[in-house]
């Protein structure tokens, strides 16, 4: 149940650092926005890889007691 509680929240927490990381990216660079490309971009795929890899890491987390 442990292992099952920490890949959700990892799963969860991936997501969102994803979703930060990708607005704090349009403060920092220049970003072209065209269209709602880097929107979708960010919500098609940054976000689910970020998930899957928190929710990866959480779970090898749980696994090694830690």
């Amino acid at each position: 149940m442990r292992v099952l509680g920490r890949a959700l929240a990892g799963f969860v927490l991936g997501a969102l650092v994803a979703l930060g990381i990708a607005v704090g990216l349009t403060y920092v660079m220049p970003v072209s926005q065209a269209e709602g490309a880097y929107a979708m971009s960010v919500a098609f795929f940054w976000m689910p890889a970020g998930a899957v890899l928190g929710a990866i890491l959480g779970a090898i987390s749980a696994k090694r007691g830690a």
